[in-house]
């Protein structure tokens, strides 16, 4: 099928016929010629709804009818067809005209006719000034028409005109079958003058019609007419006393059905190059079956929904699933306000957190269900349609599986949905909205080129645009690298080190509705370390720690591994990932034993907590070698120690104040206490524990006031008496 067919709605000849129509049109003219061997004039009619093909039918009727008559010219053809749309006059009187001048135009030009165009030329003059015929088609209103009208004899009256046409028609061995299409679209009052008509002055002898309309459609314009007065019994029964001859277009049957959509569908295949598995196959069949064939009933409709799909398609291809973008077409075309509101449920259909979720938590599936239906009544979704509604967003939606199915699909499941560029993940929706991938995305086709790359070990200039991705949203990128899949011994290598090499550029602050965090990237890492990737791991743990970014990134990714490693049992594992961390650890401080503590980039300096959890010890012993030999100032250090955060109240990093225990764990407090004696004396503790911007400053008032706090605390349980004293002393006085 051509993809013009697809868009086109003209109707089709016998040449294009895909439906076996042909068969009906032959039918139609054997009962057309049995009606005039029954009456001399009689109104027949097509009936169905739009798109059923009414249109292309009449034109095969007129086709086979045209080609008889050529075959016949030299003898004595049997009909002629006169092809009148009302549409087009402006007014009755000139639609009239028009008839009459359709009527005289269709017959034969040879002399033995000549009588009958002449009476009905006639007739045309009498029905309405010359003025007035000048502008209608094929109606000559020159002084040869006058002088063709002065030739009928008798009275020249109108009845007496009328009579002479109905004897001239009578007379002629012709018949001629007059075909109105669309009669439905009509306004009430046009309709009204089309069947008066055919009814008062249109019925003359050998002249037939061939009437084409939505039964439905008529009969609401029919009621608007003050003729039934919104009765639908009048309609009907003026209805019936119009038309002689019923003949219901044939619904679709199955076969044809089948053969139109899977034509239809390999044409949009075909014009976008996609090449579908049994899979995706299978589930547009049920997808099909559970949704859209209830909808998708008639010609029209079928080729208007797939050329929706394929002239809307180009415009995200390869970056949206396909079964996904047939639902969300068949739902924008059919059920436009449920399209639309899906837009303001995003959070809950891709299951991301967010405050229109909140309550949404503990919701039942049952209830989930119920509250849908009550959406898609808001919507405007009929009954009848609710289910099928529901089937197609089920399809694409997880939490809409789980309420059909009445079963949680929970969050593990998403991974799936994102390996099929499904609408149901966070990450593809905008596209099956938006018509492409919007400008704070970045396309799957980049993304693959630079991946490919990576896992191939060559260059390509899609590796800085997933860089630059990368720094604005971590999060997307990190995903769509692990949907990718395993990028080898040297791609994971690689891509580990080219997030070291973005690693600080990536924004750490938590802002109002922004995710942008260093976690995803550590937590992809700690993914690949848990496995023990990149293999050899200890050898390329070495290579990727040797930029600041890539050992914080290197020691951050293994304590998450180690967490998942205890939390599933996995104790060799975590050992293994406990003695990675302490030896790149204490080798990267090691480095740093003669040097300037203020040239420690102090997230570097931070990971002495996590050195701290695995092996206090050897913390207590480096940095107290540190203090004592001079080279750290002790004060400088406990500034170090001081928490860093960040907050959506202020941006960039803040204090978050300093625990006793981890001074404890790092350098020992009575160590410190004695050591900081004098410093600790003159601090001051009007000091805001947490929430300051981070600056040298801050971070030496909040160590100092943490430690007066410290220490207050130790001398006072120091002065408490235990219980045992407390009882030999006996009650207070």
């Amino acid at each position: 099928m051509d993809s013009r067919h697809l868009l086109g709605d003209d109707p089709v000849n016998a040449a294009g016929d895909e439906l076996d129509r042909k068969r009906f049109s032959e039918h139609m003219i054997r009962v057309i010629n049995r009606v005039r061997t029954q009456s001399e004039s009689s109104v027949i009619a097509l009936i169905g709804p739009w798109g059923s093909g009414k249109s292309s039918i009449l034109e095969m009727v007129k086709d086979s009818i045209d080609e008889q008559t050529v075959a016949e010219e030299e003898n004595s053809p049997e009909w002629r067809v006169a092809d009148f749309n009302p549409w087009i006059h402006s007014d009755p009187l000139s639609m009239y005209v028009g008839f009459y001048s359709e009527l005289r135009a269709c017959l034969p030009g040879g002399e033995r006719w000549s009588e009958a165009r002449e009476s009905i030329g006639n007739w045309i003059q009498n029905a309405a000034p010359l003025g007035k015929l000048g502008g209608v088609v094929r109606v000559d209103a020159s002084s040869a028409f006058e002088k063709l009208a002065e030739k009928v004899a008798g009275d020249t009256g109108a009845a007496a005109k009328k009579e002479r046409v109905e004897e001239a028609l009578k007379e002629c061995s012709v018949s001629i079958l007059v075909v109105m299409d669309d009669l439905d679209r009509l306004t009430p009052d046009e309709l009204l003058e089309v069947f008066k008509m055919i009814r008062l002055l249109g019925r003359l002898p050998n002249v037939y019609y061939l009437l084409s309309y939505d039964e439905k459609t008529l009969m609401d314009v029919l009621c608007r007419t003050d003729l039934a007065f919104a009765d639908q019994g009048r309609a009907r029964s003026y209805l019936e006393k119009m038309v002689q001859v019923r003949l219901d277009m044939p619904a679709l049957g199955d076969t044809q059905r089948a053969h139109l959509v899977n034509s239809s569908l390999n044409t949009v295949l075909e014009n976008n190059a996609i090449s579908l598995p049994e899979t995706s196959l299978a589930a547009i069949a049920s997808l099909w079956g559970e949704a859209l064939s209830a909808r998708l009933t008639t010609p029209r409709a079928i080729r208007r929904f797939f050329a929706q799909v394929d002239s809307s398609y180009v415009t995200v291809a390869d970056e949206v699933n396909f079964i996904d973008f047939l639902g969300l077409t068949f739902l924008r075309t059919h059920e436009p306000r449920v399209y639309y509101g899906l837009q303001e449920h995003r959070e809950e259909l891709t299951m991301t957190s967010g405050t229109r979720t909140i309550g949404l938590r503990n919701e039942s599936p049952a209830d989930r269900l119920s509250r849908w239906r009550t959406l898609m009544q808001s919507w405007g979704v009929a009954k009848d349609h609710e289910n099928g509604v529901l089937a197609a967003l089920a399809k694409m939606f997880l939490p809409l599986k789980s309420a059909l199915e009445g079963m949680e699909y929970g969050r593990e499941w998403l991974s799936d949905v994102a390996k099929n560029k499904g609408v149901g993940h966070t990450d593809y929706f905008s596209r099956y909205f938006f018509f492409g991938v919007p400008s704070d995305d970045i396309p799957d086709s980049v993304v693959d080129a630079a991946l490919d790359a990576i896992s191939q070990g060559t260059e390509s200039d899609r590796i800085p645009w997933l860089l630059t991705a990368l720094e604005k949203d971590p999060e997307r990128i990190v995903r769509k690298v692990r949907n990718y899949g395993d990028l080898g011994v040297e791609g994971n290598l690689k891509i580990l080190l080219l997030m070291a090499e973005k690693y600080f550029a990536i924004p750490n602050d938590i802002g109002f509705l922004s995710t942008f965090s260093r976690y995803s990237v550590e937590g992809f890492a700690a993914d690949l370390f848990l496995e023990g990737k990149p293999e050899p791991l200890q050898e390329n743990l070495d290579v990727i720690a040797q930029s600041d970014g890539g050992y914080c990134m290197a020691v951050r990714g293994l304590g998450r591994a180690k967490v998942r490693a205890n939390r599933s049992g996995r104790e060799e594992v975590s050992r293994r990932l406990t003695e990675d961390m302490r030896r790149i650890i204490s080798k990267r401080f090691e480095t740093y034993k003669d040097g300037n503590i203020a040239s420690i980039d102090q997230s570097v300096f931070g990971s002495v907590h996590a050195w701290a959890e695995i092996d206090s010890t050897a913390v207590v012993e480096f940095l107290r070698g540190q203090t004592e030999s001079e080279t750290w100032p002790l004060i400088e250090v406990v500034d170090r120690l001081v928490n860093r955060g960040t907050t959506s109240a202020r941006p960039g990093t803040v204090l978050m104040g300093l625990e006793d225990q981890t001074i404890e764990a790092t350098l020992g407090l009575e160590y410190v206490f004695e050591h900081l004696s004098s410093e600790i004396d003159g601090a001051s503790t009007d000091v805001l524990m947490e929430g300051l911007p981070d600056t040298p400053e801050n971070r030496r008032s909040v160590a100092l006031a943490a430690l007066s706090f410290a220490r207050h605390r130790q001398q006072e349980a120091a002065n408490q008496p235990g219980e045992g004293e407390a009882e030999a002393q006996g009650p207070a006085v």
